[in-house]
């Protein structure tokens, strides 16, 4: 075989380049809001619902809520409306929109929503990782199809493949996995299936068990020596047919064969060609556009003409060593691949396969804009209000690369996103029509992640408000206080020791004050760092060694301690109980809920308003309101802390000085908590509350609370 001149090849290899990126210039970087809107109508034309009510369009000001809220999970601050505002009038929604997608909440929020739909929890073996995982793929924009290959076909450890989590997650049970592969990814419900025939759905029981031994042959396995848990590969499937219950004589490995039939096309449809241009432009893009050689680039260097082609192949040194090279498989040998389960994900993610982007696209459709193109979002029966306008983003998103960034940027672009609601002068059929023709938009309450953020930020709790020293708490403790020997010898010295409450672990101080606050333990959290826990497992080890290292000298050099006292004190000391007073400076600042391990507790403020507890399928976001919600928010230690003036903020500025700024600060309050200006009526009802002088900070607090509490606050514009 001649060898080839790279240089001679350049310039081939360049307009090939140019061409292929040419083609996936001139492809649309944005589907047309307006051709949704469109479609939207002619769908709503076919319909036969009678008059049907439309909605006006909200305003700037409450656009400028609604989509910061829906894009980066809180309310918009003072600093970001002024700027806002600034931006010229034609130009500001779609550059709102543009900037929210580049914000780093962006990749909390949404990984927010991935959590919902892939069932993920910390408490599950590999969920943390799972959870760093995807929050980490929404930030680079991955492709969504890409994400659920890996998730379905990945074996190993979490350490070194955290999709791994998704399989882990499911004890890599093949039912559960088949159950929850159709719902996830493909928008069905097959668990049903599982037991019997039902005589009202297309699936099959003998479906589902074809479906479920995709994943037979996985075995979830724990290393008795690291405990690390990992999935690989056994020979023979664990799905075998005639089901147990029905005690068959003989039961038979069951053969694969995925349950749903593609679309077919005469021809390759326009979506798919534009797919596999823009795959194509940015492969090229990635092996001849990066900067330095790849290891292909460095073996074509190689002057193969000095050397000797392999007899009986017919390929030069340079081939051998490349193929060599891609069939090194470290990773494969020391956890075995799932041949089964890389087809099914092929099959899963398929252009041709509507079911997987179709899911996608109506979730996020009901993520936005209050309901989906069908109900519910994780089983469709073919019952679609508006087929032109699903199959239109179904097929835009295909040809996007399954982009989700790009679907989110379009859908809440459209007209039928930045609808307003109908009002009480509406009958409730009314309503409902509007909301299913997306003439309205339904009312929608902020997820609790989000709503507890947007408390902290508008209280401005994210830093410290208050001067070290100013909000001094008191409380009491009781502890045991040593009176002298039990026999014999002179009492020694010592420090008052706590007594752990009756019923109460023994806690120190400031998690005494803490639970003395008043709902730190409904309201505490705990930031999960997604950058550590997708550290390689050898920088965990060696982290964890030395840890292990300088603990065990600590844990001798005490050791020496106590024995030394021991000889010094007699170690058998009569103790009287008292109770003492603790001052603690209780100055709290609040981070993130979004960076939590998922689910809280059931208790816990993110549970009572609505976060679902992801022990099962089917299981959504509960926007019902309940006497417990209205305590957190009336009683709760994040409203009262936000309700507070505090020195460090810029209300202080308005009223902590001799010339206050009543109208000012009311104005601003409203603008930081409900996004927008009072009207006269309000204005004047406020200054009554706020009242002037020393008693303004006070007054100012109680017209916060009353706003944190209002409807207006939690739900969307």
């Amino acid at each position: 075989m001649p060898c080839v001149n790279n240089d001679a090849m350049k310039p081939v290899v360049q307009l090939f380049l140019g061409m292929a990126l040419g083609l996936f210039a001139s492809l649309p970087s944005n589907a047309n809001p307006g051709q949704v809107d469109k479609l939207i109508k002619a769908d709503n034309a076919k319909h036969e619902r009678g008059i049907t009510q439309t909605a006006g369009g909200i305003n700037d000001m409450a656009f400028l809520r609604r989509v910061t809220v829906d894009l980066i999970g809180r309310i918009p601050t003072h600093k970001e409306i002024k700027q806002y505002l600034a931006w010229p009038a034609t130009e500001r929604r779609a550059k709102l929109v543009e900037t929210l997608l580049t914000e780093a909440r962006y990749a909390d929020r949404w990984t927010v929503f991935f959590a919902d739909i892939l069932r993920i929890r910390s408490n599950a073996t590999g969920g943390n990782s799972l959870l760093a995982y995807m929050h980490k793929a929404v930030r680079e924009n991955r492709p969504w199809d890409e994400l659920a290959r890996e998730m379905i076909s990945a074996n190993g450890t979490t350490g070194k493949v955290p999709a791994v989590g998704f399989i882990l997650g499911e004890d890599a049970d093949p039912m559960s996995l088949a159950a929850a592969t159709s719902q996830m990814f493909l928008g069905v419900r097959m668990q049903c299936a599982q037991c019997h025939n039902h005589p009202f759905d297309v699936w099959k029981q003998k479906q589902f068990y074809e479906l479920a031994t995709y994943f037979g042959k996985t075995r979830r396995v724990e290393n008795q020596f690291s405990r690390r848990v990992y999935t690989t590969e056994a020979k023979d499937t664990t799905v075998l047919w005639p089901p147990e219950r029905r005690k068959p004589p003989e039961r038979f490995p069951v053969a694969p064969k995925f349950p749903i039939d593609f679309d077919e096309y005469t021809e390759k449809p326009s979506f798919v060609k534009r797919l596999e241009a823009k795959r194509e432009a940015i492969r090229i893009a990635q092996t001849k556009g990066a900067e330095g050689k790849q290891l292909d680039d460095l073996l074509d260097d190689v002057d193969t003409t000095k050397a000797f082609t392999k007899a009986g192949f017919n390929r030069d040194v340079a081939e051998e060593a490349k193929a060599q090279t891609r069939a090194l498989d470290v990773v494969g040998d020391l956890y075995k691949q799932s041949v089964d389960r890389t087809t099914l994900s092929k099959l899963i993610t398929h252009p041709y396969n509507r079911y997987f982007s179709r899911n996608m696209v109506n979730r996020l459709w009901a993520e936005l804009v209050g309901r989906g193109f069908y109900e519910p979002v994780d089983n469709f029966q073919d019952i679609v209000s508006h087929k032109q306008t699903l199959n239109y983003l179904c097929e835009e998103f295909v040809a996007q690369g399954y982009d989700v960034k790009w679907l989110i940027s379009t859908i809440v672009q459209t007209q039928a996103y930045a609808r307003g609601h109908l009002g009480d002068s509406h009958t409730v059929e009314e309503i409902r029509h509007a909301e299913e023709a997306f003439t309205a938009t339904r009312q929608r309450r902020m997820i609790s992640e989000v709503l507890y953020d947007s408390v902290v930020i508008a209280g401005h709790l994210t830093d410290y408000k208050w001067p070290a020293g100013v909000n001094i708490r008191t409380y009491t403790e009781r502890v045991r206080i040593p009176i002298g020997p039990v026999e014999g010898g002179e009492s020694q010295p010592g420090t008052a020791s706590p007594l752990p409450p009756s019923g109460q672990p023994n806690m120190q101080p400031s998690m005494m004050a803490m639970k003395a606050g008043g709902g730190y333990d409904l309201e505490n959290q705990i930031s999960l760092n997604f950058d550590e826990l997708l550290k390689s497992e050898l920088k965990k080890d060696l982290e964890s060694m030395k840890q292990m290292s300088d603990a065990e000298l600590e844990r001798q050099r005490r050791m020496q301690e106590m024995a030394m006292q021991r000889q010094a004190n007699n170690p058998r000391m009569r103790y009287k109980s008292e109770l003492v007073e603790r001052k603690v400076d209780d100055n709290p600042r609040f981070g993130s809920t979004m960076r939590m391990a998922t689910p809280a507790p059931p208790a816990h403020f993110l549970r009572v308003f609505g976060q679902p507890a992801r022990d099962g399928l089917g299981q959504f976001r509960d926007e019902t309101p309940s006497m417990r919600q209205q305590l957190m928010m009336l009683n709760g230690k994040a409203t009262h802390e936000a309700s507070r003036v505090g020195p460090f903020e810029p209300m202080y500025k308005l009223l902590g000085v001799d010339k206050q700024n009543v109208d000012g600060a009311i104005r601003l309050a409203y603008l930081e908590i409900l996004t927008r200006q009072p009207d006269a009526e309000e204005l004047a009802f406020a200054k009554q509350v706020v009242g002037t002088g020393k008693p303004a900070m006070d007054g100012m607090a109680d017209l916060r609370w009353a706003l944190f509490n209002s409807n207006e606050f939690r739900y969307l514009p």
